[in-house]
């Protein structure tokens, strides 16, 4: 009878909550009810972004020089940047602003009205430290830009369990053009990247939090795998509830509490998160993949990155369970 109350009463529980974190912690004080010893706490740490440097130009147009540029499109642009608004720009536009040079200038050098040779080769020199320094700028942004560089920081704010309560198709469509902008920049195709698509992208990205709710939640699951797994490896359950010749209550109880949690909340969660993982992973390779640390959170050929590790821990959990079960030979629920 108290085994049937107690399952009743796990099936009120883990209905109030979408909450994975409530789950995952409902599921662990169940266990410990039986066990008799707290787990530790699961820890997360931010990620550490690395620190990307750019320089500042070493050709600069005076105004007497832009006076005479007055019949290129370029001149509008540098004058803009030359004010006190321009020098303030985030790292978004600062990247926007060199794509635009590049195409402007280039634009004015072939301008029949562009006959200054001096003012020429200026401008030739710019284009081409701006060409030669352009992935610098686009690192930069990607640490830098709060919609970009937020994406490895933890949040609290969870995917759900209920994969139908969100949608993940305009983060991953920004995170594809900004890969798109990357091999671009990698192909020497400047022309090809319009500025316009950069601000769409970021948009998308701080209207939807996917991405970043993604990465923190399989983080997330994973601590837990490991801080649960390891802390059920210490109890020697053949001692305490698995006696031969005894009664199998507590035994019961708990083969209640993991199918009840883990088997038909938590591990279809963690299908879903791996489904995921295995959509935005590759994405994200491709934008971090100079950075080996943060890359390696995200190479589906890395045993470290977060896709291979949850699938790791979550066979870890599983393989206890089958374990317990052969040893104190019972069937799950």
């Amino acid at each position: 009878m108290h085994k049937w109350l107690l399952i009743s009463s796990l099936c009120l529980l883990s209905a109030c909550s979408d909450n994975v974190a409530d789950i995952n912690e409902e599921y662990k004080t169940r266990l410990s009810a039986v066990i008799n010893t707290p787990p530790a706490e699961p820890k997360l740490e931010n990620v550490n972004f690395p620190k990307v440097h750019i320089s500042e130009s070493k050709h600069h147009i005076s105004i007497l020089e832009l006076g005479s540029l007055a019949h290129c499109k370029l001149s509008t642009l540098v004058a803009k940047r030359n004010n006190q608004l321009g020098k303030t720009q985030v790292p978004s536009e600062r990247f926007k602003y060199q794509i635009r040079f590049i195409t402007l200038a280039n634009e004015c050098l072939t301008d029949p009205l562009t006959t200054d040779e001096s003012l020429k080769q200026t401008l030739a020199a710019a284009v081409l430290e701006k060409q030669q320094t352009l992935s610098d700028d686009f690192e930069y942004m990607l640490f830098n830009e709060p919609e970009l560089k937020g994406l490895l920081q933890l949040t609290s704010y969870y995917l759900p369990v209920d994969n139908k309560a969100y949608s993940s198709f305009s983060a991953l469509e920004a995170i594809t053009l900004l890969t798109s902008i990357s091999e671009k920049i990698h192909r020497e195709a400047y022309s090809d990247i319009e500025p316009n698509s950069l601000t769409d992208a970021l948009e998308k990205l701080h209207q939807n939090q996917f991405i970043k709710r993604l990465l923190s939640s399989a983080r997330l699951q994973i601590a837990y795998n490991q801080q649960l797994t390891q802390w059920l490896s210490q109890f020697d359950y053949t001692a305490k509830v698995c006696q031969a010749g005894k009664n199998k209550n507590e035994a019961q109880i708990l083969n209640a509490v993991f199918n009840k949690f883990y088997l038909n909340r938590i591990q279809g969660y963690q299908a879903d998160l791996t489904g995921q993982l295995e959509k935005a992973s590759p994405l994200l390779f491709l934008l971090w993949k100079n950075h080996e640390k943060i890359a390696g959170l995200v190479d589906v050929q890395n045993q470290s990155s977060l896709l291979n590790r949850l699938k790791q821990t979550s066979k870890e959990h599983v393989v206890w369970w089958q374990n317990f079960y052969k040893a104190c030979d019972i069937k799950p629920v």
